[in-house]
């Protein structure tokens, strides 16, 4: 197809386009005009803001009582499908199986408890393992540790203590070591990664 024939086609379906246009502006017809029935300045009453079909509309409070009856009526309080069903069969079963098992083992002395050094010594290590190492610095030939525990922050030194209850041992750039001395319990703490 040649430029001269593109043109022209472009032309003609642009001139049909327009014709279109005028025929749908001719054949619409203009909005009706209706004067408005507000006022500045009135007050509306009631009645004005309702639609015609309402006019007929009542509620009937009898009918609306009536269901609100009939679903009381019908609501039972919720059950329990996971309880076991109370059979009067499966509780002497149980029972019996109870008083053989007891009958059968001889009762067994309790394990004993930890010792009060144990108990102690799980202290510390729940004290130890509060501490996080944050950071390590090295000046003047001195080694130092940022440590934290919750929102406490220490700066310390070997040899000293902190809270007056935890010992500083050891510094090296990767862990620090934190000894409780009352139950000489040791903890080595890693130093903590950036995204932990």
């Amino acid at each position: 197809m040649s430029t001269r024939k593109q043109w022209l086609l472009l032309g003609l379906l642009g001139g049909l386009w327009a014709g279109l246009m005028l025929w749908a502006v001719a054949v619409t017809p203009e909005p009706e005009h209706v004067p408005l029935k507000y006022v500045t300045g009135q007050k509306a009453s009631r009645e004005a803001g309702r639609g015609q079909s309402e006019a007929g509309l009542k509620v009937h409070v009898d009918l609306l009582e009536a269901g609100q009856r009939q679903a009381g009526r019908a609501f039972v309080s919720p059950k329990n499908i996971f309880a076991a069903l109370p059979s009067d069969e499966l509780t002497k079963k149980v029972a019996a199986a109870r008083q053989k098992h007891a009958a059968a083992s001889p009762a067994a002395p309790p394990p004993p408890g930890p010792t009060p050094e144990e108990l102690a010594a799980q202290a510390a290590q729940a004290e130890l393992a509060q501490f996080r190492y944050l950071g390590y610095l090295s000046r003047q030939g001195r080694n130092e540790a940022f440590l934290s525990k919750g929102k406490e922050l220490h700066i310390v030194r070997p040899g000293e203590t902190i809270e007056q209850r935890v010992l500083v041992k050891t510094i090296t750039p990767t862990t620090v070591v934190l000894q409780e001395p009352h139950t000489q319990v040791e903890k080595t703490v890693s130093l903590t990664g950036e995204g932990k």
